[in-house]
């Protein structure tokens, strides 16, 4: 049974539907759709892949957003329609707020988790918001998260800009119980193992990038902006700027190589020129345009990307799938197809 929140941004309703596995979401109109992974919730090593989507384009993303979404009880957030004005969305099991954003509209994510701690008076929550390049409609805007994870680029960014939801907010809640604790542990152990043989090493830290993994993956932006010929600390500035204005780094390292190669310039006040592209973004979007991009679709995936497990666990086939299809019924209760 999968649990879905639809929230109208228009008329602010709020209505939760039940759904058997199979179930359709509606990708008319400009749905925004956040989807958790079934095994989510339940604290499982690696497990912690977000779906984020509309009827035209798919981006996916780690850290912990996941994770709590499906402790708070939602397979599916969906977005319909659009505010008249800014607002955020607070969700805490079944009590959801839409709240208004006016006063964190303009602000980065930093800035937004510690007013929002402030105001809901609760140090414990999970952000999922725009920046600057977002509200601006800067085409390549993301979606970020918490240590930097992000996803949304290829529009959805822009998408959830365009909505006035400056923010989705959830409220830590504790893990899901298994079915089985004990076999559950013990499999949640297997995984472990097998990627790292350490058992002291703390997997949930607060500071791991993503729920549930001590991997803390390298950031492979660094490289491909390099490969536009910046230097290390040229790529780290534009990683960094992009990552404080909510804009996708790569993206942004190829059009300002297109600009200087275009004008043979150099940009003296990296910060000055960002912010020049998001006030004046009609301007400068011929910098930025692609030939031949295509939009990921929404599609059938393997078992191990079903699940929701990340991507080094799937490349080194940390799991059979005899083993995933034990992991699931010692969770759940209950065969799914994987």
């Amino acid at each position: 049974m999968k649990k879905i929140l639809h929230i109208n941004l228009n008329n602010k309703k709020v209505k939760t539907v039940h759904q058997y596995d199979e179930c359709k979401i509606n990708l008319n109109g400009d749905n925004l759709v956040f989807e958790a992974p079934p095994l989510a919730g339940y604290g499982v090593v690696g497990l912690n892949r977000l779906s984020v989507y509309n009827k035209t384009s798919l981006s996916q993303s780690g850290s912990h957003f996941a994770h709590f979404m499906k402790c708070n009880g939602y397979d599916y957030l969906i977005f319909e329609d659009k505010s008249d004005y800014p607002v955020y969305v607070y969700i805490d099991k079944e009590n959801i707020s839409i709240k208004e954003a006016t006063h964190i509209y303009n602000e980065d994510y930093e800035s937004i988790h510690t007013s929002l701690k402030k105001e809901l008076e609760n140090d414990k929550i999970e952000i999922a918001t725009v920046g600057m390049a977002g509200i601006n409609n800067v085409d390549f805007a993301k979606i970020i998260f918490r240590n930097n994870k992000s996803c949304g680029k290829d529009g959805l960014g822009k998408l959830m800009a365009t909505k006035n939801l400056k923010a989705i907010v959830l409220k830590n809640q504790e893990n899901l119980m298994p079915h089985d604790n004990d076999k559950f542990k013990k499999y949640n152990q297997l995984i472990a193992q097998r990627i790292i043989n350490n058992n002291k090493i703390d997997w949930y830290d607060e500071n791991n990038s993503c729920y549930g993994c001590c991997l803390n993956c390298k950031n492979t932006a660094i490289d491909k902006i390099q490969s536009y010929g910046f230097n290390l600390e040229e790529a780290k500035n534009i990683n960094k700027w992009s990552d404080f204005y909510g804009m996708d780094s790569v993206t942004l390292a190829q059009g300002i190589d297109t600009y200087k190669k275009t004008f043979d310039t150099e940009i003296i006040d990296l910060n000055y020129f960002i912010q020049n592209i998001i006030n004046n973004y009609d301007y400068y979007r011929p910098l930025f345009i692609k030939e031949n991009t295509k939009i990921k679709k929404k599609k059938n995936s393997d078992s191990g990307e079903k699940l929701g497990f990340c991507k080094i666990l799937l490349q080194k086939n940390i799991l059979s799938e005899k083993e995933k299809k034990i992991l699931v019924k010692c969770i759940l209760g209950l065969n799914i197809a994987i």
